[in-house]
């Protein structure tokens, strides 16, 4: 797979700090998520950083990913994923059956494996264009979405967000089970980040 997008323009207001600097083992999160894409063997992986966090930028230059650096803060996650959309489409030039994951910075349980799932009913996959995989019957993230995908999105009904975008084209979507329970778990409160720490140094 060729791209990989990392939203990091949140304001972690329920985390009351940024939460993709903390600490997990001996890296940080967003370093963590970064090293997995790379195990993944993802092409390019590109953090879209807001100006609030300007922390990161260090952070995942040195981890080896690109980085767009937001001049304004955006209205949500869709407007952060365009603008790493536009950035990538000016850098790369994509073919419209290149694929793109759509990855939530805050995501360090993310496995290789999972990843490489995605890739592999991608690849065989005909009959469809999006990819979201499940536990237990569950949607969870990262997601992976055919290029062509792209226009779409920025026609996209202004206010809404890229689940909903997925929802209406369920057509397309093509659900993939994987062994990995964790593709469904949230890092927004420092409760959740304790858990994580605890689990992580066990």
């Amino acid at each position: 797979m060729r791209f990989a997008v990392l939203p990091a323009a949140g304001k972690s207001t329920r985390m009351g700090r940024p939460k993709l600097a903390l600490p997990l083992g001996e890296c940080t999160i967003l370093e963590q998520v970064i090293a997995v894409l790379r195990r993944a063997e993802i092409e390019h992986i590109l953090v879209v950083v807001g100006p609030h966090v300007t922390e990161l930028l260090g952070l995942a230059e040195g981890a080896g990913a690109n980085v767009c650096r937001l001049a304004e803060e955006t209205a949500d996650m869709r407007a952060t994923v365009e603008h790493g959309l536009n950035w990538l489409e000016q850098q790369f030039r994509p073919h419209p059956h290149d694929a793109w994951l759509l990855v939530p910075a805050d995501h360090p349980t993310l496995v290789p494996s999972t990843v490489r799932e995605l890739e592999r009913v991608h690849l065989a996959e005909s009959g469809g264009s999006i990819f979201v995989p499940t536990w237990e019957g569950r949607r969870g993230h990262p997601i992976v979405l055919a290029w062509k995908h792209v226009e779409g999105i920025r026609r996209h009904t202004p206010g809404e967000g890229l689940n909903s975008y997925v929802r209406r084209h369920a057509a397309e979507t093509i659900e993939v089970p994987v062994a990995d329970s964790d593709i469904l778990c949230d890092l927004d409160t420092p409760e959740e980040y304790e858990r994580l720490r605890r689990r992580w140094e066990g």
